[in-house]
C-alpha cells in the first residue's frame, strides 16, 4: 500500500512547476510572454519578456508565478503563468564530482569553479561600484575563475560576468545543459550569511552570452 501511495504522489507531483527560488527562461510560441501585475489573465500587462529571457520564480498559485526579473539594470516583479515557463533545473544536470566541491563533469563536458580570499578584505568592492554578496560589508573573497571545458574546447567566463561578485559558495552552484540547443547553465546561491544573492550564468555554444542576478527577494 505504501509503494502504491508513493508512486501515486509521484505522479500527482510530476510536471508540477517548482514553488520557490528556481530560474526559469521565458518560451512562448508567440515568442513573448506578457507580465501582469496580478495572479490571473484579466490583470493589467506590465511588461513583455521575449523567449530566453531569465526570471526567477518565487512563488506559483494557481498556475500564475511570482517572479522577479531584469530591465535596464532594475530589479522588476510581476506574475506570468508558468506555462510560459522552462524551468532551468529540468534541462539534463551535470553532476558534482565525487570528493569535490568545484568540479562538475558529464561526458566531454566539464566546469571548474575557484575562489579565493582577498589578500586586502574589501579591495575589490571600491572597483566593482556596484557589488553583490556583502550587505555594505566589505568583502573577505570573490571568484577566481569559471573555466568551461568542451571537449577540447577551453573557456572561462569574462572577468565582467564575475567580478562584481563576492562571497562565493561554490557548493551551492548547480550546472544544467540544454543539450539540443548547446546552451550551459551554471547557477549559485552566494551568501556569508548577509547579502545573499542568486546569480545564473549563459553560456550558448561554447560563448558567455549573458547573466541574471536576484538580490531583491
Amino acid at each position: 500500500m505504501l509503494f502504491l501511495i508513493l508512486i501515486l504522489a509521484g505522479h500527482i507531483s510530476f510536471g508540477q512547476p517548482p514553488q520557490f527560488d528556481e530560474f526559469a527562461i521565458i518560451s512562448d510560441k508567440d515568442g513573448y510572454s506578457n507580465v501582469r501585475a496580478a495572479v490571473g489573465g484579466g490583470s493589467k500587462v506590465l511588461d513583455t519578456l521575449n523567449n530566453g529571457a531569465f526570471v526567477f520564480c518565487m512563488e506559483t498559485k494557481d498556475g500564475w508565478t511570482s517572479i522577479m526579473y531584469g530591465k535596464r539594470k532594475n530589479e522588476l516583479n510581476g506574475y506570468i503563468h508558468h506555462d510560459r515557463l522552462v524551468y532551468v533545473m529540468d534541462y539534463e544536470k551535470i553532476p558534482r564530482v565525487s570528493g569535490s566541491d568545484s568540479v562538475y563533469a558529464k561526458d566531454s563536458l566539464r566546469v571548474v569553479l575557484s575562489a579565493r580570499r582577498l589578500s586586502r578584505p574589501g579591495y575589490g568592492i571600491f572597483k566593482a561600484g556596484k557589488s553583490y554578496g556583502t550587505d555594505g560589508e566589505r568583502p573577505t573573497s570573490e571568484y577566481r575563475s569559471i573555466v568551461v571545458h568542451f571537449g577540447s574546447r577551453e573557456f572561462s567566463l569574462p572577468r565582467v560576468a564575475i567580478g562584481d561578485l563576492f562571497q562565493p559558495t561554490i557548493y551551492n552552484t548547480k550546472v544544467n545543459y540544454d543539450r539540443k540547443n548547446d546552451i550551459l547553465y551554471i547557477q549559485s546561491m552566494n551568501s556569508d550569511g548577509a547579502g545573499g544573492y542568486y546569480v545564473i550564468w549563459k553560456i550558448e555554444k561554447g560563448v558567455y552570452s549573458g547573466r541574471f542576478i536576484a538580490s531583491d527577494f
